[in-house]
């Protein structure tokens, strides 16, 4: 990684966390552990922040998220509403609404999305070239909304509704866009309704030490939904979490995407981002399959400050025979974690990650996985 780089974002970390200092709390006192939290209190986590990712270039944002054991036991995972939102030096900006709550048997989760996006396409498949008009710019809303219920221990079933309505707001001069006969080149509504099968046994839902998480989803687009689109998709997400020592843990995950039909370009499954595949520009690389496996080691090395060490590899294809071991995509990096709120294990994150010629610096809360 290009030492100015690393060392200019660094320097950014002081600003980061020091904004963070301006939190607000329902609960004077923080416990170490999850295990003492008071079923039914109410945590609220404010924090204004400056970020950089290689999507979005410097932002400034904030965010709000308020966390509450909604069951009758300490056990019972902490239900949380972030609402979050952000402007950047390239004219994006985006506001950010997700519930997530746990009501015993049943989950109920969703994602509102509202955003002007200066992206990037660079044509598909995974040796899509480099090219210097590759900017476009798409608004959206985006909402998707799941709701499941426990059917065999911890094993879950649900419904899944996904809606996408895109405008490709500037073409600019992106050759692919402007030729006219790419799916989507003018944008469109996408909905969709799928199945949803996962289990969830970690310790925490922000932070967890040991168990895992397992998801797969199957999503229809189809005309009688109202989409412009048909096409299918599923997603399959499994993670996996051991602590190696009260202060170490281990995060495993795989992660793979496939989309069958004729989706719109932007909903191709992208390689990049800050969650996966660190140190790409998210889509980068698109196709109709992705598959990807990172490893994360966390070390806590006081109450609230931690560092990380990660490495993954990646790469999409339009078929399975398509992937071929010495094409994959290296991804590797190492971050720096502030906790903001030690009952919850709510940490804030700075990821500094390095690819195949490239690299990218990452500011967000919650973990990666």
């Amino acid at each position: 990684m290009n030492l100015s780089l690393t060392l200019r974002h660094l320097a950014l970390l002081p600003c980061l966390f020091l904004f963070t200092a301006g939190r607000s709390s329902a609960q004077l006192e923080l416990p170490d552990t999850r295990d003492s939290a008071r079923v039914g209190k109410i945590s609220v986590t404010g924090y204004p922040y400056i970020f950089y990712s290689p999507e979005t270039e410097f932002a400034i944002g904030g965010a709000l998220i308020l966390t509450q054991r909604l069951g009758s036991s300490a056990d019972e995972k902490a239900s949380n509403v972030m609402l979050s939102g952000y402007y950047s030096v390239k004219q994006s900006y985006d506001l950010f609404l997700n519930p997530e709550l746990f009501l015993g048997d049943y989950y109920l989760t969703a994602s509102i999305d509202y955003y002007r996006y200066v992206d990037k396409f660079w044509g598909i498949g995974p040796a899509s070239p480099d090219i210097d008009s590759a900017s476009y710019v798409r608004n959206a809303f985006w909402t998707n909304i799941e709701c499941d219920v426990q059917v065999l221990g911890p094993l879950k079933l649900g419904l899944n509704y996904d809606l996408n309505s895109t405008t490709i707001s500037e073409k600019r001069s992106n050759p692919y866009i402007l030729a006219g006969d790419l799916e989507g080149s003018d944008g469109g509504l996408s909905s969709g309704f799928g199945l949803v099968l996962f289990a969830d046994t970690r310790n925490n839902s922000f932070s967890p030490s040991d168990g895992g998480f397992y998801k797969l989803s199957m999503l229809q687009s189809a005309a009688w939904l109202g989409s412009d689109f048909t096409f299918a998709r599923y997603i399959l997400d499994a993670r996996h979490y051991i602590g190696l020592t009260s202060n170490i843990v281990l995060a495993l995950q795989f992660y793979g995407s496939q989309i069958a039909g004729e989706p719109p370009f932007y909903m191709y499954p992208a390689l990049g981002g800050d969650n996966i595949m660190r140190g790409y520009y998210e889509g980068r690389y698109r196709d109709k399959i992705y598959l990807a496996t990172q490893g994360e080691f966390r070390i806590r090395l006081t109450k609230r400050w931690g560092i990380v060490a990660f490495a993954g590899i990646g790469d999409v294809s339009g078929d399975y025979s398509g992937f071929k071991l010495k094409n994959v995509k290296p991804s590797f990096g190492l971050g720096v974690r502030f906790m903001l709120d030690v009952q919850e294990l709510l940490n804030v994150r700075a990821d500094f990650a390095r690819g195949r010629n490239t690299e990218g610096v990452y500011f967000n809360a919650k973990e990666a996985f």
